[in-house]
């Protein structure tokens, strides 16, 4: 499934979040998008996922697989919405429903979207937990007894569970120490390849962007200042980062380096995974 991003500008109370974006994901490409916080990047997943805030103005285009999403109504955006499109969030603590055990979080979307019985539902919850790495033991837990990388496990398995076309990943290592990064780095890098799907892959993590993405665009300030293949654009960014370019982002990359470098195998930003 292919995306295409045309002249995309979002406004929020006639302030100008988004300008003029242009991105292009092929079908089974891993393409990133990286800006400083309040670069506008989550943003841009909203858009694409059609959960903008009601305040918000978009114009331009977003066509996913020949659908077009601005002016979408939200009943059509509910049905793309986990069948064709999977999202796995920032914070797994606060995407996950508190109140749903991991496998009955992990099945909704199968409710939502097909007639399944609960004996096929079950089936493809385990093994779904099975290839992201959770235990079964631990399809009657709760997201408050799970540390921060089954978290994220879980929410892989959720976004994954329908086979999407198209995964949108929202800078989702930025809760975790630096060991459990590479291990949910390396699990949806993996997951996403077999599945010949598409992924965009949202963060402000240098070393996160070189290894899950082979193509990736810079956005500074609401817009694209860079575009290429990953390892050139980084290549370019750290040797001769000029205010188009984003030196700000090069800055605070440096700073997550040194400090994710300080954390590691201390620990969490939230909890080791297991």
């Amino acid at each position: 499934m292919g995306v295409s991003i045309n002249h995309l500008t979002i406004r929020i109370g006639g302030t100008p979040i988004v300008s003029d974006v242009h991105i292009d994901v092929r079908d089974g490409q891993r393409v990133g998008l990286i800006g400083s916080s309040g670069s506008g990047k989550s943003m841009i997943a909203r858009a694409m996922m059609g959960l903008l805030p009601v305040e918000a103005t978009v114009s331009g285009s977003i066509d996913v697989n020949g659908e077009q999403i601005v002016g979408m109504q939200d009943r059509d955006l509910a049905a793309l919405r986990g069948a064709a499109i999977g999202m796995v969030f920032q914070n797994p603590g606060a995407s996950l429903n508190p109140l749903l055990t991991v496998g009955k979080q992990i099945a909704l979307p199968l409710e939502l979207h097909y007639d399944l019985t609960a004996e096929d539902r079950q089936a493809r919850v385990l093994a779904m937990m099975r290839k992201v790495g959770l235990d079964e033991s631990l399809v009657g837990r709760h997201p408050h007894e799970l540390s921060g990388g089954q978290q994220q496990r879980v929410g892989i398995a959720t976004a994954l569970i329908t086979s999407p076309r198209l995964i949108i990943a929202d800078e989702p290592t930025t809760a975790l120490d630096s060991m459990t990064q590479r291990q949910i780095v390396e699990l949806l890098v993996s997951l996403v390849d077999e599945a010949g799907a598409a992924m965009l892959f949202i963060t402000h993590d240098f070393s996160v962007l070189a290894h899950a993405t082979q193509y990736c665009y810079v956005l500074d300030h609401g817009t694209i200042v860079e575009q290429g293949r990953t390892r050139r654009v980084l290549c370019l960014l750290y040797t001769s980062p000029s205010p188009r370019q984003g030196a700000r982002l090069v800055m605070a990359a440096r700073e997550l380096t040194l400090h994710g470098a300080e954390s590691e195998g201390g620990g969490t930003r939230g909890e080791r995974a297991q």
